[in-house]
This record gives structure tokens, sequence and C-alpha cells, in this order.
């Protein structure tokens, strides 16, 4: 056995002992580990050096992490923010926190070993005038014998908006898909095939060898959306960001005042199938008591100007103008 290959066992030993631990459990365990590495003398191979490092590492967060009122501090909770939520879902090392610094404005920690994300994190993606948060979630492990949900994952995922699958096209592509489901299932997230959640897939490291064929396989499985990319192609980054922004379902619509040029920087994000009443809502509660007419230039309209009513049905980057009676 190699020494890589020794490392990468060893790791996913680490990453079963300390799955779920926090405070000082999660101390307490990663010192022990350390001094097995030692006892061992393991410590004396570069690869070991390096792991002991980041083990080092990992007790110096622990020991920072802020307490909430005499509470442990949760990190998986993250306020909603922003015009949608996605979680990205995925095993341990696919490539999630290195997407989120491609497409989003976070700076998240990345590495070759199982757990580099230890807590949900959150980013921002601003696509089109839209901010949408994107959450990171630490990977789940892929243990044959010990596949049973994490509670603090599926939670982050039930506040999404949508649920995007990370997957590996450079690792086995029906056991990935397979586990994502059964946990996806297993939380009824997923109930007899059928889901409330907007569903799809990223499919990571599409530059590596035998990528396109991995690809095909993925797309063979699953009718659901799925998207390939890599890191290193602006190109595929920019269509991704163009799929999670139609993963929302949502449309932006734009105003202005009667005599006056429209407001194009900020739009009022709604749900496809909104209605002008919905958008006068927004703008002030006594709108619709008070709605005369509204004008609309865009896709919902017959003709540029178009005057119509509340129930008229709105489409994406419309702009429109509300006239209501003066009191």
């Amino acid at each position: 056995m190699s020494n890589y290959t020794k490392l990468k066992w060893y790791r996913f030993n680490i990453a079963r002992r300390i799955w779920n631990l926090e405070g000082e459990q999660l101390i307490a365990e990663l010192e022990v580990i350390i001094q097995d590495i030692r006892n061992k003398k393991l410590d004396k191979m570069g690869i070991f050096k390096l792991q002991i490092e980041e083990l080092e590492n990992m007790i110096s967060q622990a020991k920072a992490k802020p307490k909430v009122k005499g509470r442990e501090h949760d990190s998986f909770h993250i306020p909603y923010s922003g015009d949608g939520r996605i979680a990205l879902f995925g095993l341990s090392n696919v490539g999630k926190s290195t997407l989120m610094n491609a497409i989003t404005n976070t700076d998240v920690k990345v590495g070759a070993y199982l757990h580099t994300t230890r807590e949900a994190l959150a980013g921002t993606l601003e696509y089109e005038d839209l901010k949408i948060q994107i959450i990171d979630l630490p990977g789940f492990l892929d243990f044959s014998e010990d596949w049973a949900i994490s509670k603090q994952i599926v939670r982050v995922a039930r506040t999404s908006d949508a649920i995007l699958m990370v997957i590996d096209l450079s690792m086995d592509i029906d056991r990935q898909l397979n586990f994502l489901l059964k946990q996806l299932e297993d939380a009824k997230l997923i109930i007899d095939g059928q889901t409330s959640y907007k569903l799809g897939i990223i499919a990571t490291k599409g530059d590596l060898p035998k990528s396109k064929e991995k690809y095909e396989e993925l797309m063979s499985k699953t009718n659901l959306p799925v998207h390939p990319i890599t890191i290193k192609s602006e190109e595929t980054l920019e269509n991704l960001k163009k799929m999670l922004f139609e993963q929302l379902d949502v449309i932006r619509v734009y105003t202005k005042k009667p005599g006056q040029k429209a407001d194009l920087e900020q739009p009022f994000v709604i749900y496809e199938g909104s209605t002008v009443a919905d958008v006068a809502k927004k703008i002030h509660t006594s709108f619709t008591d008070r709605f005369r007419f509204a004008r609309v230039w865009g896709k919902s309209g017959e003709f540029e100007g178009q005057q119509v009513g509340l129930e008229h049905e709105l489409a994406d980057k419309d702009i429109l103008e509300i006239i209501v009676e003066r009191r």
C-alpha cells in the first residue's frame, strides 16, 4: 500500500470519528487522532505531517468558534437572504467549495481531503440584477454500512428554494446518484418519486479524462436537469449561473413612475405567474385599492405600453407603470 493510499484510508477513518462532533468533544477527538498518528510514527512521512497541520488548524478553529448567549454556536444556522436560496448537496470532496469560490463572493477553504467544509457556508451569486444565496453544505460520508441522514445538512436543504446535487464526473456516477437520492427520500424530501422541491444536478470536473462518457452515463440515469462544468471554463460557469436562476422560477419586473424613466437597477423579484396586483402590493399596500390601470412594456404585452389591469400576468424583464387614484 502506497503512503498516499494509506493516508486516504486514514482520512476516511478520521472523518468517521469526528462526524457531527462539535466543541470540546471535537477538540478532544482531534487531539487523540494526532497522538495516534505520532504513536504509529506516521508523522515521519511528509503527507502525514501535513495531515497533522490540518488537524491542528481544525482544533484552533474549534477553540475560536464563537458562543451565542451561553449556547454553542450553531454552525448550520444561516439566515435567508437575497432573492432566492440554493443549497449545494453532495458527497465529500466533489468540488462544492471550489465551485462556491468561482461563482460567489466567498473565499471558501478548499483541500483534497474529506470534510474541508465542516459547517454550512453562505455566499452571494449576483446574476443580472439578482442576488442568489448559495449554501455550501458539508459533504456526506460515502460509507455503505453507515448511510445515515445528516439532520443538520437536510435541515438547511429544507429551507432552500432549490437543491442542487453536486456529482463528481471522475467518481462512480451510479453510487453518487443513488446515495444522494436515498438521502432525499429518507428525509422525505422525495416521496414516491415526487418532490415539492426544485432539484437539479451540477456535474463537476468536466475537464478530466473520460468526463464526457461519465456525463452521458449520468444523463442516462436521471430526468433531472444536469449541468456539466469545469472551473477552468468561464463559459460553463456563466451557463451554470443562468441554470441556477432558472431553478428559482422567479422573474424580474422593473418599474417606472409616470413621465419618468424606468428603474433598471432594482427590479421586483416575484414568482413566475405573478400579476400586476402582486407588484402593486409590494410597492404599497394601498395600491390595489387605489389602482386605476397599468402600462406594460415587455414580453407579456401585445405591444409596448399596453394598458392592462391587476390580473395581467407579467413576464421576466417587463417594465411596469402603475397609475393610481390620488388621495
